[in-house]
């Protein structure tokens, strides 16, 4: 019996080893990667697994949480499975893999992902992992699995941002959305490393103007749960009943369990609705096709042509209300109120100045619709003429409409809504005009645009139209557009950057001199064209100007101002005067520039102490003359008696 005990005892012990050895060898066995494939059920999930950044990690290493009490419960779990597969329990329950955040946030995995701080997750977009894991996110605890949790287009474990939307874009009665632009992408602004940036928000974020604003409604969708949604993964009607607790279900779903947002949750896209076809939405409510001009301009899309000029601010994603404010309460209303944009629109978000821009637009516009319209109705009353052929109509009719076409589009749908395609557009209408008069065999009436109005260069031309036609006071030097840009062909990126801020001048005067002062063929008129002006004597303050004396006697600039091969061009004293006069001609120099910057003072001051009791026409001729003076800079020597004169009459007005 001892014998037999024993016997048995060996066989038992020898089974249980063979047991474990079985056990632990189909634990091994069953948690390779390969074991999983052999279910087709399984198939795409390891193919996905193993083309993603996990492919060097098993299975049961994510899908088993760390320990070998886990792996174990973690293999009866399966073996639970297969029988509910086989028996088909799953036709009353969708089983889902849950992956647990000890998994992820082990030892040698992404232990330091919580303590990582903000991350790039894609360009100009930055996440942090810690409060979407230690913090409630709309009253919600979030696993690891909550956001990476997708197998889209053959990636494992991915972030899909339709799961981002619906947390930050979906509207709820239980929490609000956490729609805050800034928290997922700041406000773009140029730096050193990224000087590209279109368009600088400095000055929005100054201002604390909201994105919306401009960019108007992001969000296309809302993100409902039909109820029949339900119905995909259960079968049991008190579980469907379930759908208005809408507490228990999220917990349920998204804290204890791993159930993709979007199986319940219809999408929710995050764009702009501007670059969408619901870009005007307000308006077509009581405005049927109202505004289509408008539209075909901004969005520069003509169906009558393959045109694709878009405005610069469709592309950023802006929509009407980004200039017209709609709906914006007023502080003389309590109801809502939609503005007419107008050049201060601009500088709502642009700042000061950008006005100019908008009535520059208007003025050059202006001209060449006038034109172009001129022309257009010459024509059509050379048609009228009833011994015109009706050949001679059927050739023109084609051309004819197609330039009324365009001055319609152009006239009703206002230039502001997209300069450079209005520009295009008119040309255009030029060009038929052209061949519809040479036809007629009549006296031609058609602009030729192309010359009338000189080209901005590169991308500045979106917005800095007609800058040719702008002349300004840089260094003290009136500077003229039209000369650098068309005469000598020069970028804008010469002497402007974006860098540091929008336009920037970067080039110095020195620079300018450089090459003007060592240029013969450019005259001194070209930049110096106010103190010409008083030199030649056809700046006239007083309505007596009469040329300098110097002038008169055929003295030119340089006859003053020049200097050596080192220094062509110089600043003359009364020591220069000397050269050509006698001794005391430097002292009469002297004199006359200290008079002159005594009374420019002494008018500063009256116009200070005067401006509210003048005139205004009159305030405004006074502080004309006195830039003009000021502008010239040489305090009177470059005619004394027309700047003398002209500062004693303003000082006369004004005593």
């Amino acid at each position: 019996m001892k014998k037999r005990l024993q016997k048995y005892a060996i066989l038992g012990v020898a089974g249980i080893i063979i047991l474990a050895i079985v056990l632990v060898g189909t634990i091994e066995v069953t948690s390779s990667p390969k074991f999983c494939t052999t279910c087709h059920y399984m198939e795409p999930y390891v193919n996905a697994w193993k083309a993603s950044s996990h492919s060097n990690v098993t299975c049961t290493d994510c899908h088993f949480p760390p320990g070998i009490k886990n792996k174990v419960k973690g293999k009866f779990t399966a073996l639970a499975m297969v029988a509910n597969y086989m028996t088909g329990v799953y036709k009353k329950s969708k089983p889902w893999a849950e992956i647990d955040d000890s998994s992820c946030l082990r030892e040698g995995c992404h232990v330091e992902r919580i303590l990582s701080g903000k991350i790039a997750f894609k360009e100009g977009i930055v996440f942090d992992h810690e409060p979407h894991l230690t913090k409630l996110r709309r009253n919600k605890k979030l696993r690891c699995t909550s956001c990476h949790s997708q197998i889209v287009q053959g990636e494992h474990i991915s972030v899909t941002e339709t799961t981002c939307f619906l947390c930050h874009f979906k509207k709820s009665k239980l929490s609000k959305p956490i729609n805050g632009c800034t928290t997922c992408h700041p406000a773009p602004v140029p730096t050193e490393e990224k000087p590209e940036v279109k368009y600088d928000h400095t000055y929005v974020i100054q201002q604390s103007i909201t994105c919306q604003k401009c960019h108007g409604k992001m969000q296309v969708g809302d993100g409902a749960v039909p109820l029949e949604r339900c119905s995909a993964c259960h079968a049991e009607v008190e579980k469907i009943e379930q759908y208005k607790n809408v507490e228990f279900i999220h917990k349920n779903h998204v804290t204890d369990h791993k159930v993709e947002c979007q199986n319940c949750h219809l999408s929710i896209q995050h764009k702009s609705i501007a670059r969408t076809s619901d870009i005007v939405p307000a308006c077509r409510g009581c405005h049927d096709a109202e505004h289509i001009e408008q539209l075909t301009l901004f969005t520069g899309r003509d169906s009558h042509e393959d045109y694709q000029m878009p405005n610069p601010m469709f592309e950023a994603g802006l929509n009407c209300q980004a200039c017209h404010i709609f709906h914006e309460l007023t502080s003389s209303s309590r109801f809502d109120k939609v503005t007419v944009a107008k050049g201060e629109s601009c500088e709502r978000c642009h700042g000061k100045g950008y006005a100019k821009l908008y009535e520059r637009w208007e003025s050059i516009m202006k001209e060449k619709l006038d034109l172009v319209g001129s022309c257009i109705d010459q024509v059509k009353k050379v048609i009228e003429n009833p011994g015109l052929s009706q050949s001679i109509k059927d050739q023109i009719k084609e051309p004819l409409e197609r330039a009324e076409y365009n001055y319609e589009l152009v006239n009703h749908g206002n230039v502001v809504h997209n300069v450079a395609f209005s520009d295009r557009l008119l040309v255009e209408a030029s060009d038929q005009l052209h061949s519809v008069t040479k036809v007629l065999n009549v006296e031609e009436c058609a602009p030729d645009l192309t010359v009338y109005s000189a080209r901005v260069p590169s991308e500045c031309v979106n917005c800095h139209y007609g800058q040719e036609k702008v002349i300004v006071n840089a260094f003290g030097i009136t500077f003229s557009h039209d000369i650098h840009i068309n005469t000598n062909k020069l970028p804008c990126t010469k002497c402007h950057s974006n860098r540091k801020s929008h336009g920037e001048t970067i080039i110095t005067r020195a620079e300018c001199l450089n090459c003007h002062h060592t240029q013969e063929k450019v005259s001194c008129e070209y930049c110096h064209q106010t103190q010409a002006g008083f030199y030649q004597g056809t700046l006239d303050l007083t309505g007596e100007a009469e040329p300098d004396y110097m002038a008169q006697g055929d003295v030119d600039c340089l006859g003053c101002h020049s200097g050596e091969e080192d220094d062509p061009v110089i600043r003359p004293t009364g020591e220069t005067c000397t050269n050509c006069h006698d001794d005391e001609y430097g002292e009469y120099l002297t004199e006359w520039q200290t008079e002159v910057a005594g009374n420019m003072k002494r008018l500063e001051q009256m116009i200070e102490t005067n401006s509210k009791s003048l005139p205004a026409d009159q305030l405004k001729s006074i502080q004309d003359g006195l830039e003009s003076i000021r502008s010239d800079g040489s305090r009177g020597a470059h005619n004394n008696d027309e700047i003398r004169s002209a500062l004693n009459q303003y000082i006369q007005q004004l005593e």
